[in-house]
């Protein structure tokens, strides 16, 4: 086939002049504010519905255009003022100038908007959204450091739109067992020129302990480690050196970090495990998954991108037998070892690459009654196309994507299921990041499979 070369569309340089005061409409899914008066339509980040502000340019193209607030002339009732001091300059957090509840509202009605028009979806059958602490939410932070000024180490999170990195006081979103830890981890980095080959920290606050692990770029002096024990001593937190080829050192100890998913089941995540970085949003988040998908004694269900087994505990402990899927060895390794700890053998662990059909349509041979997605933001693509050939009688699809999610969606109703139950999780407070939750039905009972 001939193939006509076509110059990249390139982005319109960004204006400085400030433009005329716009009429800001809604909320986008992201929580930026939407201009549809303006030509082409603005994208205004910090504004909120009902609010005329002064905007600058910072992109343009022919159907759209990017701008940030320069002066709010008019502002919502619903403007709130940033509690963070470092807010304008940290990449964290987007959203402190909004009202949560408010933000959430809108942005609920910007997804049901998106659904309708690309999915032809009306009347969906909204639940009310997951919330969760505000603003203490955050159990697990990545901390940078820019040890190159002896005595004036900066510790905190990249400034947005660049590499710098913003050296933070505090962190109000933060769970209160990591903000104390952040004065005295600055005192031990400015006490050590060693601290220049330090790339970051991972701090993550368990149920019952906090995990400090260490990444560096090379061997550290035998001062400074035994300053990094005596830390985990005087704070009674266990202490994790990293080095650059991913090889741990466990340097103090105080108890096996556990991270508690039910009052009695729990995850033992590692450093760079991926655990739900909001506990109490995520139990909530497992207790709705198991009320809508109503396991059964005698139900056989499917956990695929399972990771570490957040929801396969629960189900296990609901219904017959569960299948845990999770394309990573060493998260399936450690997901049965801690299933097995806790007395739990009705788990059936699986490494199996998701993204390849022919894998997928092999594993679904197997007669399961209910399935449970859990994906990254790449979505589920191959499972929900395979599921138009091999529908289960349910589908609980979990997403921090809306746009994976919509694309993944059209497969599943194009294939016969229908929108049960559909509602919004705030994982991430203040944040662009939003996850959705829905149940996806299948209209006609399917035909069990021969064994």
């Amino acid at each position: 086939m001939v193939s006509f070369y076509k110059p990249a569309r390139k982005t319109a340089a960004a204006s400085t002049k400030a433009i005329t005061p716009v009429t800001v409409d809604a909320l986008d899914m992201n929580g930026v504010g939407v201009c549809r008066g303006h030509k082409p339509i603005l994208f205004v980040e910090g504004a909120l519905p009902g609010e005329q502000v002064k905007a600058k340019i910072t992109s343009s193209q022919k159907q759209m255009a990017r701008a940030s607030v320069k002066q709010v002339t008019q502002g919502s009732p619903y403007r709130r003022q940033p509690f963070c001091p470092v807010y304008q300059q940290c990449g964290g957090c987007q959203l402190q100038h909004a009202d949560p509840d408010y933000a959430l509202q809108e942005r609920q009605q910007a997804m049901a908007d998106y659904w309708r028009h690309q999915l032809k979806l009306t009347d969906l059958p909204w639940q009310p959204p997951l919330t969760g602490p505000r603003p203490a939410y955050r159990r697990k932070a990545r901390l940078a450091i820019d040890g190159r000024q002896p005595g004036q180490v900066r510790l905190g999170y990249r400034q947005q739109g660049s590499k710098n990195i913003v050296d933070i006081p505090q962190c109000p979103v933060l769970v209160s067992e990591l903000q104390q830890l952040i004065k005295p981890l600055k005192t031990l980095l400015n006490a050590f020129a060693n601290s220049r080959h330090l790339g970051h920290l991972h701090l993550l606050a368990g149920d019952n302990v906090v995990e400090v692990s260490i990444n560096t770029s090379r061997d550290l002096s035998d001062a400074m480690l035994n300053a990094w024990q005596d830390f985990g001593v005087e704070h009674g937190c266990n202490v994790v050196l990293e080095d650059s080829h991913g090889q741990q050192r466990l340097l103090h100890h105080h108890a096996t970090l556990r991270c508690y998913t039910e009052d009695d089941l729990y995850l033992t995540p590692a450093p760079q495990d991926f655990v739900q970085v909001n506990r109490q949003v995520n139990q909530a988040m497992i207790a709705q998954a198991m009320h809508w998908l109503d396991p059964q004694p005698h139900d056989v269900i499917a956990d695929w991108f399972a990771g570490l087994g957040n929801f396969s505990l629960s189900l296990a402990r609901r219904c017959a037998q569960v299948q845990a899927v999770e394309g990573v060895a060493a998260m399936v390794h450690k997901g049965q070892a801690n299933a097995q700890e806790q007395g739990i053998a009705s788990i059936d662990w699986c490494q199996l690459d998701l993204n390849d059909a022919a894998a997928v349509q092999g594993a679904l041979a197997v007669n399961f009654d209910k399935m449970v997605l859990d994906p990254s933001r790449e979505g589920a693509s191959t499972v929900c196309q395979a599921l138009a050939g091999a529908p289960v009688e349910q589908v609980l699809y979990v997403s921090c994507n809306p746009s994976s999610f919509t694309r993944d969606a059209g497969y599943l109703l194009e294939a016969g299921y229908t929108v049960e139950k559909i509602g919004l999780i705030e994982m991430f407070p203040y944040t662009r990041h939003l996850e959705v939750m829905a149940l996806f039905t299948f209209q006609a009972r399917p035909t069990k499979k021969a064994s």
